[in-house]
């Protein structure tokens, strides 16, 4: 298989195993400094908001977002609304709307590290074939970069444990150079796909199988044995679709590989 087939199927792959991590679904404002943190300015905008943060699925997030957002157009928790707006179609699988969700709260709050982690491997795992491919790329290339900014300025909260925060920055640290890898992927700069991914791996507290996936993807044009000794992780680590795809790869690999 030519390098770009094996790059242009690791995109693929990269787009069908994209999952957010748990960890950054909370809201960043447990952790941050609580002097900027938004607030409600009545107790009925603080029901209001309440409405969302317990909304049972997906569709009645959307619903009550756009309830929130029409009668309280002001709040200060208007980013909150729509950071939850944007995981709802992440959810429901609408990139479209979650990428229009996403950059509502960054026009409210750029620095907003959680819509920042979530729209980078969202556009770089989806730009491929699309018209907008290089703008895509562009943006999650400068949204993981600038995410790893505000992840080293974040001033956390006194409630917020030094060896909490230790965990759940490097995390995040973990996501964004992931997705820097896939953005890598996506431009066939498997170079800095192989470093970024590695880069992720080292920092996650407990690296998901989908990383060892990517990264042997990343080395089968150039180092087919690490590759393998990655894919066996994935296999290791699954879940069930990581496991189904690090033993195809693996298995497309070896038969790449035997003598003719």
């Amino acid at each position: 298989m030519t390098p770009t087939k094996t790059l242009r199927r690791a995109a693929w792959l990269a787009l069908l195993l994209f999952a957010r991590n748990s960890i950054l679904n909370a809201q960043m404002d447990t952790i941050v400094d609580p002097a900027k943190t938004a607030q409600a300015r009545s107790e009925e905008e603080f029901d209001y908001y309440l409405e969302i943060v317990s909304a049972p699925d997906a569709t009645q997030t959307l619903a009550r977002v756009e309830a929130f957002t029409t009668r309280f157009p002001r709040s200060e928790l208007l980013s909150a609304a729509y950071r939850y707006r944007m995981h709802a179609y992440e959810q429901l699988n609408d990139f479209s709307g979650m990428l229009a969700a996403g950059r509502k709260v960054l026009s409210q709050n750029p620095d907003d590290i959680n819509t920042l982690l979530t729209l980078a491997p969202a556009m770089a795992t989806r730009a491929s074939g699309r018209p907008d491919r290089e703008q895509l790329l562009s943006e999650a290339e400068q949204d993981a970069t600038h995410a790893l900014t505000e992840i080293e300025a974040t001033r956390i909260s006194r409630k917020v444990s030094r060896a909490q925060w230790s965990l759940e920055r490097r995390q995040m640290e973990s996501e964004a150079h992931g997705a820097l890898g896939i953005v890598a992927l996506q431009k066939k700069d498997t170079e800095a796909a192989i470093r970024e991914f590695k880069t992720a791996i080292n920092l996650a507290p407990q690296p998901q199988g989908v990383l060892f996936l990517r990264l042997g993807l990343a080395l089968s044009t150039t180092a087919k044995d690490q590759a393998q000794d990655n894919f066996r992780k994935a296999e290791e680590l699954g879940p069930d679709a990581v496991r189904r795809s690090a033993s195809e790869e693996s298995r497309r690999l070896s038969q790449n590989t035997l003598p003719r």
